[in-house]
């Protein structure tokens, strides 16, 4: 039976936990319109995360050529190798000398902090876990616990909103400065200089990130570091009109449109105003009386208790077998706290267990 549930229900993190603390081997997918990410475990532990829209092996390849670890030729000659005997495409770039078990260890790992990254900024879609044998390779990557994927994932999620502020956009293209490294001192990790040595004044934030093997999180925060210490900046476009502000680089003919459309927006709100204006103490007691949004409110919340109520009885099923006898056996197993199977009145939800059935409504 397929663990299934929606985001804004059950969260990612949770299930995550639970297929963690349970040791389950199979597959995670996590779907969001025509998004979808496939999460690989074994014995609770990740080893391979990706985005369904690309295959995996064309992937990790592309990836090694843009690194400049591998040739066109070696891949090709690898993937020749892979057709007669179905082994992974890492592997047999190992098992050929063209690449290091511990760089491709080092690159498969950053692809799957960089997916869960961006997973985690997801704030709906729906995840199906398939519990099933999994052809773990040992020789290909060693898998990482989901307890160090969480506490990096999040402090990477935490320094975001600072990177963004400085790197905008992924067609940025930098230059180094006249900052010049004369040793070891001036760059303070090993990740800048690595980062360092790709910025060429040709090459843009995409194709930076391309070309290390680094990760894209990593990358990004190497450039911010290195852009705010002076080493690089922003090589400007030559048909670009810029005007320095104190939050960036405003581009007038890009944005000009912009700010007619807001300045005609603002005229007629203006007019509108000075013709009609609201009666602002009717409107605040109109919305202080109104008792129908506050039902409104109540009745989502309920609902949304309910439907987290449904997605812990799953869960318990899954690891049970059966439906729990009462809607506490959810709290002895802590899959729910006690306040999130009572309604909003503070009384439990009604629920009946039907062996492999239930009732549950309010």
């Amino acid at each position: 039976m397929a663990l299934e549930g929606k985001i804004v229900d059950f969260g990612v993190a949770d299930i995550l936990q639970l297929i963690s603390q349970q040791q389950k081997t199979g597959i995670l997918i996590v779907e969001r319109g025509r998004e979808s990410i496939e999460i690989l475990f074994w014995n609770g532990m990740v080893f391979s995360a990706n985005s369904c829209a690309h295959s995996g092996k064309d992937l990790l390849g592309r990836k090694l050529i843009k690194c400049g670890l591998v040739s066109e030729h070696q891949l090709q000659q690898a993937l020749g190798i892979q057709e007669e005997n179905f082994k992974h495409i890492g592997e047999i770039l190992v098992d050929l000398d063209i690449i290091s078990k511990e760089v491709l260890n080092q690159i498969i790992h950053n692809k799957i902090y960089d997916t869960f990254s961006d997973l985690f900024q997801w704030k709906e879609g729906n995840y199906t876990f398939y519990a099933q044998p999994i052809d773990f390779n040992e020789k290909v990557s060693s898998p990482i616990a989901i307890e160090h994927i969480l506490l990096d994932v999040l402090r990477m999620i935490d320094e975001w909103p600072d990177i963004v502020r400085k790197i905008s956009s992924m067609d940025t293209v930098f230059r180094r400065t006249g900052r010049r490294l004369e040793g070891e001192n001036d760059i303070t990790s090993q990740e800048q200089s690595v980062v360092y040595d790709l910025v060429d004044g040709q090459k843009n934030v995409q194709d930076i990130v391309d070309a290390s093997i680094l990760g894209k999180c990593t990358t990004l925060k190497s450039l911010a570091e290195l852009l705010e210490a002076g080493y690089i900046e922003v090589k400007l476009k030559e048909k670009s009109i810029n005007i320095g502000v104190k939050k960036g680089l405003f581009k007038v003919e890009e944005r000009a449109p912009i700010i007619v459309s807001y300045a005609i927006l603002f005229l007629l709100i203006g007019v509108l105003m000075f013709l009609s204006p609201p009666d602002l103490k009717s409107n605040f007691e109109l919305f202080s009386n109104n008792l129908h949004s506050h039902f409104l409110a109540q009745g989502y919340l309920e609902h949304n208790r309910l439907l987290k109520i449904k997605n812990a009885l799953n869960i318990y099923f899954w690891e049970k077998g059966k439906y729990p006898d009462s809607l506490k056996d959810l709290i002895s197993t802590t899959i729910l706290r006690e306040d999130e199977i009572k309604n909003s009145k503070g009384k439990l939800f009604y629920y009946r267990s039907k062996g492999n059935s239930y009732q549950l409504h309010q």
